[in-house]
């Protein structure tokens, strides 16, 4: 695991110093490489009950990494139940406990509750469209208010190969903060994160992929605003 983090810590640099020298030259942007690592799971409770079939389970378990991939930055667990309205629109609500590792200062803990609605759209060929949209309300330790959040992605793939095992894909996600608070948050657009990577489906039923590529994360902060190079592997499993 240690030499994992290693190699891909070293093409997180790659990828940071390759973006670095496209980019515009601004003193207004912080630049930063950075490994990020997800595992997502869902599926139905179909196997418990086929009354239940329609009734969804979701978890997702994160690592980030900062500073090329070298220091751990945050963790994340997301469990939530959900419902399937139709084969293509499903919503779904949960919670989420957050850890970050500032440099130099105290762990944090954040807790969510979220909200979300995630529609397939209809698209022909092998082709995949993904409209989800999410609300979460941040629960920040030491600190009184609550903080509203909404959160609009969209992903498309399609396939990369002649039997449909890889494919390409593309996220683009937007971060509009909907109210002022005291641990720092402020109404506006505060965050974009733009995904470029391949997809390999591990299983002949498709039903397990890894998806690993590179991750624009732009956030707009006080002074200086933040851009991370990330080096982004998930595996994502489907029951």
């Amino acid at each position: 695991m240690v030499a994992m983090r290693t190699t891909c810590a070293s093409l997180a640099a790659g990828l940071a110093g390759l973006c670095l020298m496209t980019a515009p030259v601004s003193a207004q942007i912080d630049h930063d490489g950075a490994l990020w690592e997800m595992w997502l799971g869902q599926g139905s409770f179909e196997a418990l009950d086929p009354d239940w079939k329609n009734v969804r389970w979701w978890l997702d378990l994160q690592a980030r990494w900062r500073e090329d991939g070298s220091e751990l930055d945050a963790t994340f667990v997301r469990p939530a139940l959900g419902y399937s309205l139709t084969r293509r629109v499903t919503v779904f609500a949960g919670y989420m406990l957050a850890t970050t590792f500032p440099a130099g200062a105290s762990d944090r803990t954040e807790d969510r509750l979220w909200q979300q609605l995630t529609w397939n759209v209809p698209v022909d060929g092998g082709y995949q469209l993904q409209w989800r949209s999410r609300l979460e309300q941040r629960f920040v330790e030491a600190a009184d208010d609550t903080g509203w959040r909404f959160r609009q992605l969209l992903k498309y793939t399609q396939p990369a190969s002649a039997d449909g095992r890889r494919y390409l894909s593309l996220i683009d996600e937007v971060f509009l903060d909907l109210n002022d608070t005291d641990f720092g948050q402020e109404v506006g657009v505060r965050q974009n994160r733009a995904f470029l990577g391949l997809g390999w489906f591990l299983d002949d039923a498709k039903t397990i992929a890894f998806e690993g590529g590179y991750l624009n994360q732009w956030i707009s902060r006080p002074g200086d605003d933040r851009m991370n190079h990330v080096l982004s592997l998930n595996l994502l499993v489907s029951f």
